[in-house]
């Protein structure tokens, strides 16, 4: 028998504290689909990175903004929407981390961005009326989540 849609709507503030409100959210999300515990790491370090990084880079001005995020489970797949007010920056044409010789330290910053990647099966970004959107899929097999 099918599973009917399931969806949690979100909205925290561009504070780093909010993060923990995500990272419940997405406890309770999995727990209730009985995802996989690698399966949920992999969901929530893919949130974690990208609501993180447009705290920190989405408003150079500061001030107080809202991020909206959605979570949805609906046919053997997982998206998750976050959606800002921030300046436009699409994160899928961040460049990969830069591969070192053994021994030397790599700058900051790039990792996070590529492992959403690697975790996810696909990751699209639009700008909508002022607003970056930014949209996470995993396909999740009902059989072994």
């Amino acid at each position: 028998m099918p599973q009917l849609p399931s969806t949690t709507d979100l909205v925290i503030r561009n504070d780093i504290a909010q993060l923990a409100i995500l990272s419940e959210a997405m406890e309770r999300f999995g727990s209730k689909h009985a995802l996989a515990p690698k399966l949920l790491v992999q969901l929530q370090v893919a949130l974690d990175e990208i609501v993180s990084n447009v705290i920190k880079y989405a408003w150079p001005e500061g001030g107080s903004h809202e991020i909206r995020v959605r979570i949805t489970f609906d046919s053997g797949k997982m998206t998750i929407e976050i959606a800002d007010d921030g300046r436009s920056f699409d994160p899928r044409r961040a460049p990969p981390p830069e591969h070192l010789p053994a021994g030397q330290r790599p700058r900051p910053g790039g990792v996070g961005l590529h492992m959403v990647k690697q975790f996810m099966d696909s990751f699209e970004y639009a700008r909508i009326d002022g607003w970056n959107h930014s949209t996470l899929t995993k396909a999740i097999d009902i059989r072994t989540k």
